[in-house]
């Protein structure tokens, strides 16, 4: 994977033959940055019930037959909030414009969808992403309370 082309870049819907490889990228780029905390393990480890079933969604990444992308759209029936979350590339694909593909190609559904916000909570130190985010049209609002300890920024976009 030394060269990139975006035409061999594919976005998929998540199948369950694709668990492995949405926990190996989040829990790649989590470790990286923090710590796993318990609700990573708990939605990484059952994304159907916890991701899904509740009316989300999870889209992937895969570039010559390899997945190195995640991003999901979490739905909230409680208070029908909408949320960004599990957003990866793996190390070796970053920097290619695949974060902002999936991203935007998220964002394009929650719209198909009829989701009117879709709100995120991110870290302040990774810069990367939140350019994407600033690009995509996301601003911070306040932060309020989180279920990361990583969480140091919200922000919403309204679609």
């Amino acid at each position: 994977m030394d060269t990139f082309a975006a035409a061999d870049l594919e976005i998929i819907d998540y199948a369950p033959q694709y668990q492995a490889d949405f926990r190996r990228l989040n829990h790649e780029w989590i470790t990286r940055y923090f710590e796993l905390e318990p609700a990573d393990h708990t939605t990484l480890g059952d994304p159907q019930t916890h991701l899904l079933d509740p009316g989300g969604f999870i889209l992937l990444a895969r570039y010559h037959g390899t997945i190195v992308g995640s991003g999901a759209l979490l739905h909230n029936p409680d208070d029908n909030s909408w949320k960004l979350a599990k957003m990866a590339v793996t190390d070796q694909m970053q920097g290619r414009g695949i974060g902002y593909t999936l991203c935007k190609a998220i964002l394009e559904r929650a719209r198909t969808m009829g989701v009117t916000r879709v709100e995120l909570v991110s870290n302040r130190i990774l810069l990367p992403a939140l350019h994407v985010y600033r690009k995509l049209g996301f601003v911070e609002i306040p932060l309020g309370t989180v279920m990361y300890k990583r969480g140091d920024i919200r922000m919403a976009v309204d679609l």
